[in-house]
This record gives C-alpha cells, sequence and structure tokens, in this order.
C-alpha cells in the first residue's frame, strides 16, 4: 500500500509526560488537551509561514475539529505540482492510450477496447487511480536551504502521498490499417489521501511557542523542538482529534501534453 504520509508531516504530536528541546529534556506533564492546545497553535504558525494559505494547516485544523468528517479543498494546492503533472503526462496518459503497462503489470485501456477483447461502446469511459509522492528532492533541496517553492514544501507536510484519481471520455477514428486516432474528449481527475499518523516517527520543527510569556506555552525558549508522532492517538482517543479522508475538488485538465491526440496501433 501507500506509505504512510505522517513522517514527514510537520504536524506532529508530544511526548506525552515531557518534550524534547534541543537543550534537554523538559519535565512537563502534558494532558491530551495541552498536546490539542499545541496542534492548533501550530496550525497558526504553519498558516502565517506560508501567506496565510497553507493546505498544512488547513488539515491539522480539520483533524481537530472536522470529527473524522471528509474534508475537500480547492484543488491548487495539487493540481500543478510537477509530479502531478509528470504523473498524469507520463504515466496516465500512457496507460490509458495503452502505451504503459499498469502496476499490476496489465496492458489495458483503450486498445482492447477498440480490439472488442473489452466490451465496451465508444465513446469509451475509463478509470484510472495511481499513486504519487511529493520528490524526495523537495525534502532535500528544502534540508540544504536551496529554494523550494512554497507550494511544493507545503504539500510535502501536508499530504507527501496520496492518490490521483483520473476519469477519462475518448473518442476514436480510423486512421489506416491497424492505426486508431485517440482523442481525449474529457479528462477529470482529483487527489485524495487519509490523513493519519504513524506512530513509530518522530520530527523536529519550529516551535510556536518560541519567545512566547503564555501561561501554557511549551519550551518557549527553543526555536526548535523534537515531537513525537505517537501520542497523536492519546488526542483521537480523548475525543479531541480524529483521522479522516482529504480529497481535492475534481478539476478539468486541459494541459495538451496530457490530453493532446494521439495515435494506436491495434
Amino acid at each position: 500500500g501507500r506509505p504512510s504520509p505522517s513522517h514527514l508531516r510537520m504536524s506532529c504530536s508530544l511526548v506525552c509526560s515531557a518534550i524534547q528541546s534541543p537543550h534537554g529534556r523538559l519535565s512537563r506533564p502534558l494532558q491530551p488537551k495541552d498536546v490539542a492546545a499545541f496542534y492548533r497553535r501550530l496550525a497558526a504558525s504553519i498558516q502565517k509561514q506560508f501567506g496565510g494559505d497553507s493546505l498544512a494547516a488547513l488539515l491539522l485544523v480539520h483533524w481537530l475539529d472536522g470529527n473524522g468528517k471528509t474534508k475537500t479543498f480547492h484543488p491548487k494546492y495539487v493540481r500543478d505540482l510537477d509530479e502531478v503533472r509528470s504523473y498524469l503526462r507520463d504515466t496516465a496518459r500512457l496507460i490509458f492510450l495503452s502505451q504503459k503497462a499498469t502496476p499490476a503489470k496489465t496492458i489495458g485501456r483503450v486498445v482492447p477496447r477498440i480490439r472488442g477483447t473489452i466490451q465496451a461502446t465508444p465513446p469509451y469511459a475509463m478509470h484510472l487511480e495511481g499513486n504519487v509522492e511529493v520528490g524526495l528532492g523537495v525534502q532535500a533541496k528544502a534540508a540544504l536551504g536551496m529554494k523550494v517553492e512554497p507550494r511544493e514544501v507545503d504539500v510535502l507536510y501536508a499530504l507527501h502521498g496520496f492518490t490521483v484519481i483520473s476519469d477519462v471520455v475518448v473518442s476514436v477514428a480510423k486512421k489506416g490499417p491497424k492505426m486508431y486516432t485517440v482523442k481525449f474528449d474529457r479528462w477529470k481527475s482529483k487527489t485524495t489521501d487519509q490523513y493519519h499518523w504513524d506512530p513509530n516517527k518522530h520530527i523536529s520543527v519550529l516551535n510556536p511557542d518560541y519567545g512566547s510569556k503564555d501561561a501554557g506555552a511549551i519550551a518557549a525558549g527553543d526555536k526548535e523542538i523534537v515531537v513525537y508522532h505517537k501520542h497523536a492517538i492519546r488526542v483521537e482517543k480523548a475525543g479531541l482529534a480524529a483521522p479522516f479522508t482529504d480529497e481535492s475538488e475534481v478539476w478539468d485538465e486541459i494541459d495538451l501534453t496530457v490530453i493532446g491526440p494521439a495515435t494506436v496501433t491495434v
């Protein structure tokens, strides 16, 4: 299955009884409500880092407030990512055109329909789901302090890996002996993912409480803090958060490198 995205998510859980700062372990009992409150401050911090328009923050707040309901977001966060463009152009398109095998190593889609080995009436409606991960190159560049598009970093923190679902309708016209022109009359895509936590992971993040004078602030003297994913489950068990399905709204694909006509041989 798809690897859990949570090991790269900026939003993380805290040690149940103490927090690890760069300067040592700070003893402080943390109840689930304290952890949930920290998450909320973390979400606000992330939102600020990305100019008030962060998918990572949006999903983290929904984890706290959404009661497990599906969260739908605008496709602007995902549709123009290089990884999504590459998947649609170099994988999904070629699978639909029967020019590339599916992950199950089968050749299907349009050519078997033209041949009649798959019974279907033109124009042909076809469906495909494929996994996409925000490239490790984004993570590596960010770690080295190199310039990375903010949207890529935000999605890396929010999703890391997700599924792209595409539904197309194609028409075909005979071009010559065993040759057909294939035209994509409609191509609609969306992404979907399960927002959950890998209890075996942890990460260092910028501390949203750094410099705070608030009585509830955590390790206010430290810019960074080590947080542990496993205790997100404590927050969920306390009824203060819930895993959920997130998905983008459907978009109409218009990129001609994806939906342009093609010639296939049957």
